[in-house]
């Protein structure tokens, strides 16, 4: 009962933020409360370099372990995203696959470990790992917590990215019209310089000429005008 109710105020949280680090960071936290285990970390997968790098943990080197990667082979997360299953290991030291160079290099030793896929759909995204269980073992009801935690946490970095998106579209969108604008002031500029030459010398033939070669000036002069006219009218309105 617990754990469900943590899980409906994971869900409350969701709707409310839409920052990913601070939803990862208090899913972490929770789901180390939930299961009474010693740390809970969450990886995800690096399309790039092809490696799971550490999104969020409730261990107090997390700027350490954002720096480890974790590789897909010879790891038990790389296990678990590659075969999308959940994984439970009660003696790590036993296991041929887990990866010691983590907790070697931030001084942490993992006795017990439960891992779960973080899936979108059809698609895994990364690994929910909850270390060291204090009381007994990890059990089955731990994996089914676990596996909706992680999956809470794949929707929210799914709105987090749905939202970096739209926040670059509207930049982006606003630059272009940017561009456009100066570009308008700018043409708006450039054509009136020649305009006002053309009726200047309009000006003096219409005056200076006589007969058909002052009609012509005159036209001129008046197709000028209006083109002159709307040149400052579109420049107002910038």
């Amino acid at each position: 009962l617990k754990g469900l109710a943590r899980l409906a105020q994971i869900s409350l949280t969701l709707n409310s933020t839409l920052d990913p680090d601070d939803l990862l960071k208090y899913i972490a936290l929770t789901a180390a409360e939930v299961l009474d285990c010693e740390a809970v970390s969450i990886l995800l997968y690096d399309d790039k370099k092809e490696q799971l790098r550490f999104a969020a943990s409730t261990s107090t080197y997390q700027k350490e372990l954002e720096d480890i990667p974790v590789p897909l082979d010879q790891s038990i997360a790389g296990t678990i995203f590659r075969e999308n299953r959940p994984l439970l290991i009660h003696d790590v030291a036993t296991d041929e696959r887990h990866y010691k160079n983590v907790g070697e290099q931030v001084k942490f030793q993992t006795r017990s470990l439960l891992g779960v896929p973080m899936p979108i759909k059809e698609k895994v995204t990364g690994v929910m790992e909850a270390l060291n269980k204090r009381e007994n073992g990890f059990n089955e009801i731990d994996v089914y917590l676990l596996s909706i935690f992680a999956a809470q946490a794949a929707v929210a970095i799914q709105n987090a990215r749905l939202v970096r998106a739209l926040q670059d579209a509207y930049t982006e969108m606003s630059r272009v019209d940017r561009i456009k604008t100066n570009f308008l002031a700018l043409a708006s500029h450039e054509l009136r310089t020649p305009l006002m030459v053309i009726m200047g010398y309009a000006s003096f033939l219409r005056e200076e000429a006589q007969g058909e070669l002052s009609e012509h000036a005159a036209m001129v002069l008046d197709s000028a005008d209006r083109k002159s006219t709307r040149l400052n009218s579109s420049h107002g309105k910038l």
